[in-house]
């Protein structure tokens, strides 16, 4: 049997339990998945919160965090529909929502080029609602995927005006940005499935894994084991820049030195001038920021290697693209590597619970969708309490990937782990902090 892990308020006594493997009703039915795509990761300046799930700030100190509860007894299964993946924009509420106590919309791409991803966010928020949600709370889904932002500001107005408390999403930020002007103006708080921390604001939380974080966080614990001279490779695009800004303030802050800092055109896949440049101080690099994934990823290390870098001899460094459950022939080149993360164990175990449920690997992202949902289902049960007093509680809350509190700015603050990379997947090296407290 899994153990227990649990989605909690921090410092509290109130507690969920989460993918414990031994659920007495039955879990929502599977659906049916179109592949997904992997879009472009969104901090690179639209939609991100795809390739990686985990780009978070980390933060540190120490408390005692709540102790996880077993399994709440007699939480009914929920009636969440399950829209076919072509369902329409607008939704059309039967009654018996309508009068439902607790109500939440979640906005995702249910159909078009997203739907694998939508479909699975969607699976895992059912998952949430089944281990977490009361009798009477109601999980309205939207797809965002036919009409445009427009259509979608319309949905997110129906949704409103059908008794939606609270509202879940959108993924994408021209979405989110639809949707936001709609919620303000109804009082309603957002949770944003996105990674465009620009659209943040008191009453919006962007939900998604910021880049920034988490290259503060590999950066810190790569000086503090002692490597002092870094160097970094990294794309010409909105990304590039936004991680490479955040690594250049990292390594002055720490006292540490650049030895070279490159940057490359990731749509030529010619990166021999900008290897070039950095082989020739290779033997006084002692770590190596590589903020790439995917195919791009592959190409960087192939040209690396044929420049002279050996596997092995510099301390390579990565942020959340690298956080996959395989990097396939890259995983070679980048063993022992470090990144910034969720600890691997806990997401293993929700895997296992949405694989159990629903019978396929869920991707990366949809831990998202799960924790938004289970921290709303959390808060339906202390009198659906959706206010922003509620949603920024400053213990924060344990959730799949970790922990993590809602800032008033809208911003939100993670603690993450340090993972290395391994030919299996990631593996725990450097834990994250238990609580907030202090922090």
């Amino acid at each position: 049997m899994l153990s227990c892990l649990v989605l909690a308020l921090l410092g509290g006594c109130a507690v969920w339990p989460w993918g414990n493997g031994n659920l007495a009703q039955t879990p929502p039915p599977p659906q049916t998945e179109a592949p997904t795509p992997n879009p472009a990761p969104e901090a690179q300046v639209t939609e991100s919160a795809l390739p990686p799930a985990p780009n978070p700030p980390p933060e540190g100190a120490q408390a005692t965090p709540a102790t996880p509860g077993a399994a709440t007894p007699g939480i009914t299964t929920p009636g969440i529909p399950a829209p076919p993946s072509a369902q329409a924009a607008t939704t059309t509420y039967p009654p018996a929502l309508a009068s439902a106590p607790a109500k939440v919309a979640i906005f995702l791409p249910l159909s078009g080029p997203y739907a694998g991803l939508g479909q699975a966010m969607l699976n895992a928020a059912q998952l949430a609602v089944f281990d977490v949600g009361g009798k009477g709370f109601q999980l309205m889904p939207h797809d965002t995927a036919k009409g445009g932002p427009a259509a979608v500001a319309r949905a997110a107005r129906d949704a409103i005006d059908h008794g939606a408390k609270l509202i879940i999403g959108p993924v994408f930020a021209a979405n989110v940005a639809a949707v936001k002007p709609v919620a303000e103006d109804a009082g309603v708080n957002m949770l944003a499935l996105t990674t465009d921390a620009s659209l943040a604001e008191p009453g919006l939380y962007v939900m998604g894994f910021a880049p920034t974080p988490q290259v503060n966080r590999v950066t810190d614990y790569a000086n503090a084991q002692g490597l002092h001279n870094f160097a970094a490779l990294v794309p010409d695009n909105a990304y590039g820049n936004l991680v490479g800004d955040a690594f250049s303030r990292a390594v002055a802050r720490d006292g540490a030195l650049m030895i070279g800092f490159e940057r490359f055109d990731p749509g030529s896949g010619d990166l021999v001038t900008a290897i070039a440049a950095l082989a020739g101080d290779r033997d006084h690099i002692d770590a190596l920021f590589l903020p790439e994934g995917g195919a791009e990823l592959g190409k960087v290390i192939a040209q690396l290697q044929r420049a002279g870098f050996a596997a092995g001899k510099i301390k390579l460094l990565g942020t959340g693209l690298w956080d996959m459950d395989d990097l396939g022939p890259d995983a070679s080149f980048l063993a022992g590597g470090w990144y910034a993360g969720a600890d691997p164990a806990a997401r293993g175990r929700f895997v296992a619970s949405y694989q159990k449920a629903y019978g396929k690997t869920p991707p990366r992202l949809v831990t998202l969708a799960y924790d938004a949902t289970a921290l709303a289902a959390l808060l339906a049960k202390g009198g659906s309490n959706f206010s922003r007093a509620a949603l920024t509680n400053p213990n924060g809350f344990a959730g799949v990937d970790g922990i993590f509190r809602l800032r008033e700015d809208g911003t939100v603050q993670r603690g993450l782990a340090i993972d290395q990379v391994t030919p299996e997947g990631g593996r725990l090296l450097d834990p994250a902090p238990a609580t907030f407290a202090g922090r």
